[in-house]
């Protein structure tokens, strides 16, 4: 460990230990489902988890975007303790951040070997989708999507594997799901949703239902959507209360069964200490 790492090292115990100290209250939220655990990560660790994340059951892979200092983040940890196996500290080629401005990765997905990843630009008019090898976090391809509905980026995208396609929407007065073919990233159609959704942060393809993450504006209060991707019907998975001195926004979601039970793990910010990985469990 260099001197630089080591210092990083350092404060983030410091940071850990001095939020240890810090009582906002306790995470909440609706019967459907029980909080089994949650990872708290300060310092470096959170700019690296500040976006989205995933799982392939064994890791978890997680992105993270700071624009005001021009940094954006992929990471791979142990699924157990949460180690911090690998990093990419510059998932989007020079060529997009110098010709379209390209300078946000947002919710991310796995599929098949890879992780997906929605990048946008800085005015929100040059949506991509760049795929990376999950091994190593390096670039595998990068993909421009196009759709008049993705008025205001590409927030996140989400693998659904059994149909062969990639769902995504707009960030704000979302009525429709955008579905590209996942072969070609050519656009395919919409699914029209049962009713609308607002600031939609990350997304989980799991046995046929599309779950949604939505943060509430000026509230720490978020929920947690299922889609029927057949027919668009939307239904409430659980609301969650977050507390904070200074703010909460729910960002991305996975959902996977996990050997302790829990299936849907979420990413908060918190805006007082850095990012909380929340994980819970289906109450029947």
């Amino acid at each position: 460990m260099n001197f630089f790492h080591a210092i990083i090292a350092l404060l983030t115990a410091i940071c850990s230990v001095l939020t240890g100290f810090m009582d906002y209250g306790t995470a909440t939220s609706s019967k459907s489902v029980n909080l089994v655990k949650e990872e708290k990560l300060v310092f470096d660790q959170a700019l690296y988890a500040g976006q989205g994340i995933t799982t392939d059951g064994e890791y978890y892979y997680t992105s993270g975007s700071l624009t005001g200092i021009g940094m954006t983040a992929l990471a791979k940890w142990d699924a157990d303790t949460m180690e911090l196996i690998c990093t990419n500290r510059n998932p989007i080629p020079e060529l997009y951040k110098d010709i379209y401005k390209s300078d946000h990765v947002g919710g991310i997905s796995y599929y098949n070997g890879l992780i997906y990843a929605a990048v946008e630009n800085a005015s929100e008019d040059y949506n991509l989708v760049i795929t990376y090898d999950c091994e190593t976090l390096e670039l595998v391809e990068v993909y421009k999507v196009k759709s008049d509905i993705l008025i205001d980026g590409i927030p996140w995208c989400a693998v659904d594997g059994a149909n062969g396609y990639l769902y995504c929407s707009p960030f704000n007065e979302v009525d429709c799901i955008v579905a590209f073919d996942l072969e070609t990233m050519e656009f395919s159609h919409t699914i029209e949703l049962s009713k609308p959704l607002v600031r939609i942060q990350g997304g989980e393809v799991y046995e046929g239902v599309l779950y949604l993450s939505s943060d509430t504006a000026h509230s720490n209060t978020d929920k947690v959507f299922g889609v029927d991707i057949g027919t668009g019907e939307v239904t409430t998975i659980c609301s969650r209360t977050l507390p904070s001195a200074a703010g909460n926004e729910a960002e991305g979601i996975t959902v996977f069964p996990m050997e302790d039970g829990t299936i849907y793990h979420v990413l908060d910010y918190d805006k007082t200490v850095g990012v909380y990985v929340r994980h819970y469990e289906i109450v029947e």
